[in-house]
């Protein structure tokens, strides 16, 4: 039996093949980079939910390459003054964007 047609090297050759085509060709962004994206929003909501006199729950958090966004509802002006100092003071963030909107008072 010639060795380039033995049962082991047409094996191995197949399974070579299917490796090769099923590589990987993702543009996307990488998963590290999403990854940090993420546990930065996680650690401002952390952040603002530790903050006395603030609630968070009609604040939302976005993150992108260490620049936060803030948008949703503050029920007063010194609320949403708050939430931007809590959210500059976390490791990693960059810039702080404050798109809060402040409620009317009733």
């Amino acid at each position: 039996m010639s060795n380039l047609t033995s049962p082991t090297t047409v094996l191995s050759g197949m399974v070579l093949a299917m490796l090769v085509a099923c590589a990987s060709t993702d543009v996307t962004t990488p998963t590290s980079v999403e990854l940090s994206d993420s546990t930065l929003t996680t650690n401002v909501r952390s952040g603002l939910a530790n903050q006395p006199g603030l609630n968070p729950a009609d604040i939302m958090v976005e993150a992108y390459d260490g620049e936060v966004r803030l948008s949703g509802f503050a029920a007063s002006q010194e609320e949403a003054d708050k939430a931007v100092a809590a959210a500059r003071s976390i490791a990693g963030v960059k810039v702080v964007r404050n798109d809060l909107k402040v409620k009317d008072a009733p």
